[in-house]
């Protein structure tokens, strides 16, 4: 129970500092820009989730990302996209994984993943090798799942699934990292959609289709 609220904690508290450095950017800017980098604090919490995730019997760091309960599962899931919607508005470079400042597709996705002390490969490619394929079904999809496009060769572009039909990405016509429903990514992209990949998963294989 007592571990069970310090990851309570440790979430809400994340999650109030970054609408807060959001607020102010708000506040403070007169015309728009990308969401800021982490403030020192914003960066206290991350690297105390890093050391979390990383010590001993917590969450594997393997190819996938393993949760001992559900609630731990949901946990890791919300921590995704709230670090991942901290970068909306970063704008798009290729090459790029430079917080607050800009992103490719695969830098976007190992930023975040990185932040819960989980490694991946720089590539969309290699990052598509990562976790347990699901039906690409908003059905059967989750929150924090991988989305990848491209070929069946190879994978081109990558993004995080939001829950409710919706992706964040680091979009290259839009030029930035941005959320948006799967429609609204266009027939040309929907039609590389070649898998999703499911990096949190249960410890205990029977909860594997959560």
């Amino acid at each position: 129970m007592h571990r069970f609220l310090r990851l309570i904690a440790l979430t809400l508290t994340l999650s109030l500092v970054l609408s807060h450095e959001a607020s102010a950017q708000r506040g403070r800017r007169t015309r728009k820009k990308p969401f800021a980098a982490f403030s020192e604090s914003a960066q206290r919490l991350r690297d105390s989730l890093t050391a979390r995730t990383s010590a001993p019997n917590a969450f594997a760091r393997t190819p996938v990302l393993t949760a001992a309960t559900t609630f731990d599962q949901s946990l890791l899931r919300d921590s995704v996209l709230t670090i991942a919607r901290s970068q909306i508005g970063a704008r798009y470079r290729l090459g790029a994984e430079t917080p607050g400042k800009a992103f490719d597709c695969s830098g976007l996705i190992r930023y975040v993943m990185g932040a819960l002390s989980f490694s991946l490969p720089r590539t969309a490619h290699e990052q598509s090798k990562f976790g347990r394929e699901v039906a690409r079904d908003t059905s059967q999809l989750r929150p924090g799942d991988l989305l990848t496009f491209g070929t069946s060769r190879r994978i081109t572009h990558i993004g995080i699934y939001a829950g409710d039909g919706k992706v964040i990405h680091a979009s290259t016509s839009k030029r930035q990292v941005i959320e948006t429903s799967l429609a609204s990514l266009g027939p040309s992209l929907l039609r590389k959609w070649q898998s999703a990949r499911r990096l949190i998963t249960l410890a205990d294989s029977a909860g594997e289709s959560q």
